[in-house]
C-alpha cells in the first residue's frame, strides 16, 4: 500500500508538469485557416490527454479520417503526398481498418505515431449467423446467468419498458433527440462526435440506418444505432446509457434484445468495433486484427502530445495492475465517472 501510495503521488506531480507543458502548447492557435482539398474527409475533433478515465486536457484541432470506406484513394497516396496533407491538417486519424502492411509502412514512414492500447488494435463482433438459440447456447455460463438475472431485474424495477426501433428518416430527430437527452446523463457526457440529423436522415432513406432505444417508465434510458450494410452487419455507430441507472445494466439488457430480434432486421453480426468496454467481452464471440492510429509530423506540437499520451498509457497500465491486486479499480473507475 505504502509503495501504490508513492506511485500516486509522483503520478500528480508529474501531472502538475503535464498541465504546465500543455497550457504553453495550447495558447498557440489551433484553430487556423486550412487550405484543404474539398474532397478530403477534414474532421474538427478533441485530441484528449488522458490517465485512463481521468481528462487531463483537451486540445481542439483538425484532422483528415482514413477508414474502411475512403482508404482506397489514400492507397494510392506516395510519401510526398502524405508529408504534403500532413502540412495541411495536425494529424491523421486512421480508425479500424483493415491490416494491409504495405500502406501502413508508407504512412508511418519517418513519423510520430499513436496506438493507444492493443485494444484499440482489435475489432469486436457479434456473429449470430447461426441464429439467437446457438449464439446462447455458446455463451459462457457465467456471463448467460449473470445477463439472464439483469434483463429480469430491470423488467421488474419497471412498470413498463418498451423498446423502439427507428429506421425511417422522419424518425431521426425524436431518436437523436431522445440520444442526445441519454447522453447528457451518461459518462460519456461532453464525448459525443456524432453524425448529424442531415446524414443519418439520407443513410435512412437508403434503408441503411438503425437506431435503437430502451425506455423505461415513459423515459429513454439507454440507445444504440448504427449502419446496416448489404453483408447483413450491424456496424456500431454509438450507444449509451444513464449513468444513474448503471446498477441495472441497461446497455446490456439493451444490447441482449437486439440480439434477441436480430431476424427483424435480418442482423446477421453486429460490429461494435475496437476498445476494451467490458460488454464486448460478454456478447462478442469473433473478431479480427485491424489498424488504428494517429500519425503526425515527428517534432510537431502534436507529436509531443502524442508521447505524453504514451507515457500516461504506460503508466496507467502499472496503475490498473496496483489497483486491481489492492481491489480498488472499482473505486477509481467511479472517481473518473464522477469528474
Amino acid at each position: 500500500m505504502y509503495y501504490f501510495a508513492m506511485i500516486l503521488h509522483w503520478f500528480f506531480l508529474k501531472q502538475v508538469e503535464t498541465l504546465y507543458i500543455l497550457t504553453l502548447l495550447v495558447s498557440v492557435n489551433v484553430n487556423r485557416v486550412f487550405s484543404v482539398n474539398k474532397n478530403l474527409l477534414l474532421q474538427n475533433h478533441s485530441f484528449i490527454l488522458k490517465l485512463g478515465l481521468f481528462k487531463l486536457a483537451q486540445v481542439k484541432s483538425n484532422c483528415v479520417v482514413i477508414n474502411q470506406s475512403n482508404i482506397v484513394s489514400y492507397k494510392e497516396y506516395t510519401q510526398d503526398d502524405i508529408s504534403m496533407l500532413l502540412t495541411k491538417v495536425d494529424y491523421l486519424k486512421i480508425d479500424d481498418i483493415k491490416l494491409d502492411l504495405d500502406f501502413i509502412q508508407k504512412v508511418e514512414a519517418s513519423r510520430k505515431v499513436y496506438k493507444g492500447n492493443h485494444s484499440n488494435q482489435i475489432n469486436y463482433f457479434i456473429n449470430i449467423n447461426e441464429g439467437y438459440e446457438k449464439y446462447i447456447d455458446a455463451m459462457k455460463s457465467k456471463y448467460k446467468k449473470e445477463l439472464r438475472r439483469e434483463v429480469r431485474r430491470f423488467y421488474e424495477a419497471f412498470d413498463a419498458v418498451n423498446i423502439v426501433y427507428f429506421n425511417k428518416s422522419n424518425e431521426v430527430e425524436k431518436f437523436m433527440s431522445d440520444m442526445q437527452s441519454i447522453h447528457n446523463s451518461s459518462w460519456k457526457n461532453g464525448t459525443l462526435n456524432e453524425l448529424n440529423v442531415a446524414t443519418v436522415s439520407k443513410l435512412a432513406n437508403k434503408g441503411k440506418w438503425l437506431g435503437v432505444v430502451l425506455y423505461a417508465g415513459g423515459s429513454p434510458i439507454s440507445y444504440m444505432h448504427g449502419i446496416l450494410d448489404s453483408d447483413d452487419e450491424y456496424l456500431l455507430i454509438n450507444n449509451g446509457y444513464i449513468d444513474a441507472l448503471k446498477h441495472l445494466k441497461p446497455g446490456k439488457v439493451l444490447i441482449s434484445k437486439i440480439i434477441e430480434n436480430h431476424m427483424q432486421f435480418n442482423i446477421r453480426t453486429i460490429d461494435f468495433g475496437s476498445g476494451s468496454s467490458v460488454y464486448k467481452k460478454i456478447f462478442c464471440n469473433d473478431s479480427h486484427n485491424i489498424y488504428s492510429a494517429l500519425i503526425t509530423i515527428k517534432h510537431s506540437k502534436y507529436a509531443l502530445l502524442f508521447q505524453v499520451q504514451t507515457w500516461l498509457d504506460t503508466f496507467y497500465s502499472l496503475v490498473k495492475r496496483c489497483s486491481e491486486k489492492l481491489n480498488l479499480d472499482h473505486k477509481l473507475r467511479k472517481i473518473a465517472r464522477s469528474r
